[in-house]
C-alpha cells in the first residue's frame, strides 16, 4: 500500500516516526563517521610512531650489518598483534631483516618498490615506510604493515550500538507518535464523516462540530458555511427544475432539426465530391481522346505545308498555317484542363534544367508577335546585364510567360507591351523577376479578387469581347506557386496592367519523388551496330506511323514501323535501329511493358528509346530507362533535335540539351522568322544597366 493511500492516523503517526527516526540516524551516523575517521587516524599515528622507534633501534645494526641484532629488534613487534610485516630494506632495495606474525618465508605481498617517507591504506591493510638513519645518513628504509583489526572491531561494535540504539528510538517514537496523531486526525476524521453522511443523505442542514480554533477548526467552519449555501442553492434549483425540463425537451427537438440538416448538407457534399471526381475523370478521358485526333491534324498540316512550300504554291500555305494554328490552340486548351486537374490532384511535379533567360524571352516575343501584330501593338524588353542563367522548370516558365504576354496582347489596342527581366536578391537569395507591362484596358479592384480563379474572368462582357477560357492566370499562379515564387498584379481600369512574377534563381526540389532534373534532355548512346541510320516506330495508330515514317524520311533515315509490342520487339532484334519510338497505349503488351523488355534484353538494353505518347507520365518512362519522353501532339522541332543527337553522337552521353541547331530545324525557325517579319511588327531589345 503506497503512502498516499494510508489514513491520516497512520500518515501523521508514519511522518513523525520517520522524522525522528531519520534525524536520529543522520545524527549517530555522523558520530560514528567521525569517531572511525579519528581512530584510524591514531591508528596511523601510532604505526608511525612506532616505525621511527624501531628505525633508531635498528640503525646501529644496519651500519655494523648485524643482521641477528637488526632480527632481534624486529622481533620486539611480537608483542604488537595487528603488526604482521616488518622489513628492513638496504639502500639499494634489498632485504637487510624482517618479521613476519605466523609464518617463515617471504610473503608474495611486500612492496614491487620502496616509497618515501609516509603511509597508505593498501588491500585493507595499513602501511608505513620510515627511513633508517645514523648520524644524519641513511642506511636504509624500514616497511611496516598493520592490519585494520582493532579499527574493524570498533566499527562492528558502535555499528550495533547504533541498530539497537535506533531501534528502541523508533518504538518510542511511534509509541508518542500515535498518542498525539489524534490531536490532527480526529477533526479531520469528524469532518469526513459528516462529509459522507450529507453526501448518503443528501441532507444538507447537518451541520460539523467544531473542537479547535486553530486551521482545522477554520476548515470545519469554511465546510458548515458551504453546506448551508448548497443547502439554500439546493432550494432554488428545485423551483427551477421545471423551467429546465421545458428547456431540455425544446434543445432536444432543435438538436433533432439539426442532425437532420447536417445529414443533408453530408449527402450534399458526398454528391458535389462525385460529381467532381466524375468532371475529372470526364475532362481527362476527353482530353486524352481528342490529343488522338489532334496529332493527326496537327502533324498532317505540317508536313502538307512544307510539302507545299516545296512545291512553290505559297498562296495554301497561310490556310494550312491557319489549321495548325486552330489544333495548336485546341491543343492548348486541352493542355491547360489536364494541367489543372494534374495539380489539383498534387501529380505535377518539375523537371529542372538550367537556362539562359534571354534565349527563354526571345522565344516568347517571337512566338507571340503574331499576336501582337493583331491589335498593332509593339513589344519591348529590357533584360538586365547581371540576368544570365537560371535552373527552373523551362517548360512552366516558358507558360507562366507566354500566358502572361498573350494577355497583354489581347486585351491592349494600338499599345505597347514591355518585358522588364532583372536579378535581385532578397534575404540572401537570389531571385529573376519578370514584369509585364501593358496599357491596355486595365483591371479593377474588384476584378483582382477573382483573377487568379480557375474557370473564372474579369467579367461576362469582357469574356464575350475578348474570349477565353479563364484557364490561363490560374494556372500561372499554380505554376509559380509550385516554383515556391509569388505573383502580383498592379492595375487601375483604363491605365493598363502590371503582372510581376519573383522566380528563385535556383528552383529546388523538395519532394524525393520528383523528377530528376535534365534527365529528359539525357540520351543513352548506342553502340556501334549495323543498320544505325534506321529508326523503328512503334504505335498502334497508323496515322502516326505514317505521320513518323514521312517525317523521319524527310531527315535521310529508314523507318520501320510496328503497329504492336511483340512485333516491335522483333524487329528491334532484327535491325538494331539508331533508336526507337515507343507509344504507352497499346492492345495486348502496352509500352511499359515494352521498354521493359527492350531494357532487360542485353542485345538492346542500349539502343536509345524516346517514348511518344499521350500518357503525361514522365517520371515513370525515365525511371524504366527511356531516353527522352514526348506528349503528343509531337513538337517536330524538338523530336528532329533528339533524333539528330543519337545520330552525331554515338559513343558518348550528350550533357548540353540545346546543341547547335540542325538544319532541318534552322529552316522551319527561318520560316517562321520570315513570317513574323512580314507581319510589320518591331519588338526592340535594349539591355539596362
Amino acid at each position: 500500500m503506497i503512502l498516499q493511500n494510508l489514513s491520516i492516523k497512520r500518515k501523521l503517526t508514519l511522518i513523525t516516526m520517520l522524522t525522528s527516526s531519520m534525524a536520529l540516524i543522520l545524527s549517530s551516523a555522523g558520530f560514528l563517521i567521525y569517531d572511525l575517521v579519528s581512530f584510524r587516524h591514531l591508528l596511523t599515528q601510532d604505526l608511525m610512531t612506532q616505525a621511527e622507534i624501531i628505525g633508531y633501534n635498528s640503525a646501529g645494526a644496519m651500519e655494523f650489518k648485524d643482521e641477528p641484532a637488526a632480527t632481534a629488534t624486529l622481533a620486539a613487534l611480537t608483542a604488537k598483534e595487528d603488526i604482521v610485516t616488518a622489513v628492513l630494506y638496504r639502500p639499494d632495495g634489498k632485504i637487510f631483516a624482517y618479521y613476519f606474525r605466523g609464518s617463515a618465508t617471504l610473503p608474495a605481498y611486500l612492496p614491487s618498490r620502496l616509497q618515501g617517507k609516509g603511509y597508505r591504506f593498501e588491500g585493507g591493510y595499513l602501511e608505513v615506510f620510515h627511513d633508517v638513519t645514523l648520524n644524519g645518513e641513511h642506511v636504509g628504509t624500514l616497511f611496516l604493515q598493520s592490519d585494520m583489526r582493532q579499527w574493524s572491531m570498533r566499527a562492528r561494535r558502535y555499528a550495533g550500538i547504533l541498530i539497537i540504539f535506533v531501534l528502541v528510538s523508533g518504538l518510542f517514537a511511534f509509541f508518542v507518535s500515535s498518542k498525539l496523531q489524534g490531536l490532527i486526525s480526529n477533526p479531520i476524521l469528524h469532518l469526513e464523516d459528516t462529509m459522507r453522511m450529507v453526501s448518503a443523505n443528501k441532507n444538507y442542514a447537518v451541520r460539523a462540530v467544531k473542537s479547535y480554533g486553530d486551521e482545522i477548526g477554520r476548515l470545519i467552519d469554511g465546510f458548515n458555511t458551504m453546506l448551508s449555501e448548497i443547502q439554500q442553492r439546493d432550494t432554488a434549483l428545485q423551483s427551477t427544475n421545471g423551467e429546465l425540463k421545458t428547456r431540455t425537451q425544446e434543445l432536444e427537438e432543435e438538436i433533432f432539426h439539426r442532425k437532420q440538416t447536417q445529414e443533408e448538407l453530408l449527402n450534399a457534399k458526398h454528391a458535389a465530391e462525385e460529381a467532381n471526381r466524375a468532371k475529372s475523370t470526364f475532362l481527362a478521358n476527353m482530353s486524352h481522346e481528342l490529343r488522338t485526333p489532334l496529332n493527326a491534324i496537327i502533324g498532317y498540316s505540317e508536313m502538307l505545308e512544307e510539302e507545299t512550300r516545296d512545291s512553290g504554291k505559297i498562296e495554301n500555305v497561310q490556310d494550312l498555317r491557319k489549321i495548325q494554328t486552330a489544333g495548336k490552340h485546341l491543343l492548348s486548351l486541352i493542355n491547360d484542363v489536364l494541367d489543372l486537374s494534374k495539380i489539383e490532384a498534387g501529380k505535377m511535379v518539375l523537371h529542372l534544367e538550367t537556362f539562359e533567360v534571354s534565349q527563354v524571352i526571345e522565344e516568347m516575343v517571337t512566338t507571340l508577335q503574331p499576336a501582337a501584330a493583331k491589335n498593332d501593338n509593339s513589344i519591348h524588353v529590357h533584360l538586365a546585364d547581371n540576368v544570365n542563367m537560371m535552373r527552373a522548370d523551362i517548360t512552366k516558365v516558358r507558360q507562366i510567360l507566354f500566358n502572361l504576354l498573350s494577355n497583354a496582347c489581347k486585351f491592349t489596342d494600338h499599345g505597347t507591351v514591355s518585358v522588364n527581366v532583372e536579378q535581385i536578391k532578397v534575404e540572401d537569395r537570389d531571385w529573376i523577376q519578370f514584369q509585364v507591362r501593358d496599357n491596355g484596358i486595365g483591371i479593377s479592384a474588384k476584378q483582382k479578387e477573382n483573377l487568379f480563379q480557375e474557370f473564372a474572368q474579369a467579367d461576362a462582357s469582357i469574356a464575350r469581347k475578348y474570349g477565353g477560357t479563364g484557364l490561363g492566370l490560374a494556372i500561372t499562379h499554380r505554376f509559380v506557386q509550385l516554383m515556391k515564387g509569388h505573383i502580383w498584379v498592379e492595375s487601375e481600369v483604363g491605365q493598363g496592367a502590371i503582372f510581376t512574377v519573383r522566380l528563385p534563381a535556383q528552383v529546388v526540389i523538395e519532394t524525393a519523388d520528383s523528377a530528376q532534373p535534365e534527365s529528359a534532355s539525357k540520351a543513352v548512346p548506342a553502340e556501334t551496330k549495323t543498320g544505325l541510320e534506321t529508326i523503328l516506330v512503334i504505335d498502334d495508330d497508323p496515322s502516326v506511323r505514317d505521320l513518323m515514317s514521312r517525317f523521319l524520311t524527310r531527315m535521310d533515315f529508314h523507318v520501320v514501323a510496328a503497329a504492336n509490342g511483340e512485333e516491335g520487339i522483333r524487329l528491334a532484334r532484327q535491325v538494331h535501329p539508331l533508336l526507337i519510338t515507343l507509344d504507352v497505349v497499346m492492345p495486348d503488351c502496352d509500352g511499359w511493358t515494352v521498354l521493359n523488355r527492350l531494357k532487360s534484353d542485353s542485345e538492346l538494353a542500349e539502343i536509345p528509346v524516346i517514348m511518344v505518347t499521350v500518357v503525361d507520365n514522365e517520371a515513370m518512362g525515365l525511371d524504366l530507362g527511356a531516353s527522352n519522353y514526348l506528349i503528343k501532339p509531337v513538337d517536330r522541332d524538338r523530336l528532329a533535335v533528339l533524333v539528330e543527337k543519337h545520330r552525331v553522337t554515338r559513343s558518348s552521353t550528350i550533357k548540353d540539351d540545346n546543341p547547335v541547331p540542325l538544319s532541318y530545324v534552322a529552316d522551319r525557325q527561318a520560316d517562321r522568322q520570315a513570317d513574323g517579319k512580314t507581319a510589320g511588327r518591331r519588338v526592340s531589345k535594349t539591355r539596362r544597366n
